[in-house]
């Protein structure tokens, strides 16, 4: 119920538009909140006075990081917490600082004191020191349904309503649906209510979660942020390829190097990739949208269509075959595997359609995402033999179905004996030689998958392979 000095006329209908005209304007030191108006207004200092009902103040600091529980306010940049620090560890990232900060009640903060390096606070004021960065521990918060819920305890909000909920996530869903709830109050029998009020009333052994800004919490892993809504969903499927996991990372890391997946959706204990990045509400699903990546594009590789394909969003290839478009990324590589000129498949982001191309070479094109087909040892392979052993280098990752080689089927080798031979770790067959022959033709084994070939002579000889053809299915299982 306490508010600022206003100093200036303008009024704003949420805290987010005069918070963001705040930040703008160098005399402002924050956002008052008018009941009586329903409008927010400029301050011109940090002066405090007791308002009215339930009037609101929000005094401008640095920025915030949400995290472990608390809210951190990011103190201006050459500052460290005051004294001495709480204990002797250094932490060797924010997140570990944070979350060490966050279960000692002694704690007041953090201080970036170099590169890699973070110590814990023991005061509550900091100081100037060059090249260090202090975390101000605030207030305890929950982060939920897309919104922040600060915690306040000992207090709680007036207009309590009547239905009862056994847990605050249920309480806070039904905020979030009702346009009067200001947040939710737990009493002593641990019952949860919604509030459509946000004055506060002291209160011994209760509080409140007050309901805050819009907000979706977010990390990074695998080089890629992702923003988790928990309690939701996405839809869309891929279509192709592995998309179902039973872990987050495993998932998440397909998903980021795959550029129709916006999604990870988690429901009936399994993780799938999903090409929507809108969120519906789903109780006990959640959900991780991709946001920004520094996925290097140039080692990625997807198999669509028993065909391996580069994705290179940001290019384009060159001479488009035919006027026919597709809609799908499956139809399109489909349709250029059944093509023997065609080279690879490019994605129009304007007009959100397929074509094949007759060129395999990428060109960086804004507005396209390339996928050159990609074929074993880039459709030359060669034999290399070293002792008893011959290995063939297939560059990519592929199922082997079928092996022939040969020297130009001229016959024929005198050698005897058995040829094992193999595709990555998994022995494909073992062949034997009679003492004539001219070429070897064998059948894989199911699962036969690698990046090499290697085939093991009893008695290598006069072996001297020249020609290798392939039967094969791209993979991602290398």
């Amino acid at each position: 119920v306490s508010t600022q000095s206003t100093g200036t006329k303008v009024s704003y209908a949420t805290v987010a538009k005069c918070m963001t005209a705040c930040e703008k304007a160098t005399t402002c030191k924050g956002c008052s909140y008018v009941s009586a108006k329903k409008k927010y207004y400029q301050a011109t200092t940090k002066v405090f006075y007791l308002g009215e009902g339930d009037d609101k103040a929000y005094t401008k600091g640095g920025k915030a990081v949400v995290s472990n529980g608390h809210i951190w306010e990011t103190k201006t940049s050459g500052t460290k917490f005051t004294g001495d620090y709480l204990d002797a560890t250094t932490h060797t990232t924010l997140d570990a600082a944070l979350l060490a900060c966050s279960k000692k009640t002694g704690c007041t903060g953090v201080t970036k004191t170099a590169t890699k390096k973070f110590r814990t606070g023991k005061k509550s004021t900091v100081e100037e020191k060059t090249g260090m960065q202090a975390y101000l521990k605030g207030s305890g918060v929950v982060t939920y349904k897309l919104y922040t819920w600060t915690i306040i305890n000992g207090m709680l909000l007036a207009s309590q309503q009547k239905t009862k909920y056994t847990t605050y996530k249920k309480a806070m869903i039904a905020c979030v649906k009702a346009t009067k709830c200001k947040g939710v109050n737990k009493m002593a029998d641990k019952k949860y209510y919604t509030a459509n009020s946000a004055h506060l009333t002291a209160s011994s052994g209760k509080l409140c979660y007050l309901k805050g800004e819009d907000y979706t919490p977010y990390f990074t892993y695998d080089s890629t942020v992702w923003y988790y809504n928990e309690g939701y969903k996405t839809t869309g499927d891929i279509g192709f390829g592995t998309t179902s996991f039973t872990t987050r990372n495993a998932a998440m890391y397909k998903c980021a190097r795959n550029p129709i997946c916006n999604s990870v959706h988690y429901t009936s204990k399994k993780y799938h990739l999903r090409t929507g990045k809108k969120v519906t509400d789903k109780e006990s699903d959640n959900a991780w949208v991709y946001g920004k990546s520094t996925v290097v594009w140039t080692k990625v590789y997807l198999p669509i269509s028993t065909g391996l394909w580069q994705p290179r969003p940001g290019y384009k290839l060159k001479t488009v075959i035919g006027k026919t478009t597709y809609t799908t990324l499956p139809a399109a590589t489909k349709a250029c595997v059944a093509k023997s000129s065609c080279k690879g498949v490019h994605y129009v982001t304007k007009t959100k359609k397929y074509h094949i191309c007759s060129t395999g070479t990428p060109i960086k094109t804004t507005g396209y995402i390339a996928y050159p087909r990609k074929y074993p040892c880039d459709g030359s392979c060669k034999a290399v033999a070293k002792a008893k052993v011959v290995t063939i280098d297939m560059k990519y990752c592929f199922k082997v179905t079928s092996i022939e080689v040969s020297n130009k089927h001229k016959c024929c080798s005198k050698n005897t004996g058995n040829v094992v031979i193999k595709v990555g770790t998994k022995t494909c067959a073992t062949a034997t030689m009679a003492g004539k022959t001219s070429a070897l033709l064998v059948d894989c084994a199911s699962g036969a998958v690698g990046k090499s070939i290697t085939m093991t002579y009893a008695n290598i000889g006069d072996i001297s392979i020249d020609e290798v053809n392939l039967t094969v299915e791209g993979s991602d299982s290398c």
